[in-house]
């Protein structure tokens, strides 16, 4: 897999907070709509410099709407993939992206069960802030049968919480050259009891200020990065106690 990072927020959970948190939700909606048209103007390149097929996954479902319309409006037009769908409607959503349709539009729905080997390119419009999906829709593609290597396309701007997350799984674990299902195990040694994307947020929640914030996020990185190396040794101990005893005979 060749991670390609470029330049978005997806939208922060909600949560009481002090009235001293008030201004800063105000500022990151306001950051929120901005770095949103970026991203669409950034995709409207991508797909013009990238010719082949490409899934492009959303986490919402008014987001994937709205990129609907706008590839529809450039004389692109997507096959839509989602969880409101029926069984049928999904079915020819798939037909039509096998066809003479190259781009597929799909929610999180998109990333479960479906086999898409014939398509070698995904594109995170939004990123998840639990790598176990991101890894989930990079398997749809990467799977027994794909000939080829699968680009993924990361949608971030700098200066958000993305950009922080991204840097965290590709600058410190080198999440993109994992084998599919290495990610469970490095998470697994974290020793926490709190989903991924719920650290991530009780991280930004808790910071006062950027910085602070940058901080907490390398001291996780690095937590991370003693994870991976655990699962390292653990992975090198099983292969020196059993080799190949449970290979298949040829």
């Amino acid at each position: 897999m060749s991670p390609e990072a470029l330049t978005g927020l997806a939208g922060a959970r909600t949560r009481r907070f002090p009235d001293a948190r008030v201004s800063h939700f105000v500022d990151l909606d306001t950051r929120l709509r901005k770095f949103e048209s970026a991203k669409v103007e950034r995709l409207l390149a991508l797909l013009r410099d990238f010719p082949d097929k490409i899934v492009v996954f959303t986490q919402f479902r008014m987001t994937q709407a709205h990129l609907f319309r706008v590839l529809s409006q450039a004389g692109d037009p997507a096959a839509l993939f989602h969880g409101g769908l029926s069984r049928l409607e999904k079915e020819q959503a798939i037909r039509a992206f096998q066809g003479q349709t190259r781009i597929l539009l799909s929610t999180e729905s998109g990333s479960e069960g479906r086999n898409l080997q014939f398509c070698h390119a995904i594109c995170n419009f939004d990123l998840p802030w639990n790598p176990m999906r991101i890894e989930q829709r990079i398997g749809r593609l990467s799977r027994i049968g794909q000939t080829r290597d699968v680009h993924v396309f990361n949608l971030v701007s700098a200066g958000t919480i993305e950009a922080d997350l991204l840097h965290l799984l590709e600058a410190k674990i080198n999440m993109f050259e994992l084998v599919i299902g290495e990610i469970e195990m490095i998470l697994g040694n974290l020793d926490e009891e709190r989903e991924f994307e719920d650290i991530i947020f009780d991280l930004w929640a808790q910071s006062e200020d950027e910085d602070q914030f940058g901080r907490r996020m390398e001291e996780l990185g690095r937590r991370m990065i003693d994870a991976k190396q655990a699962y390292l040794r653990q992975h090198e101990y099983d292969d020196r106690l059993f080799g190949d005893r449970f290979a298949p005979k040829e």
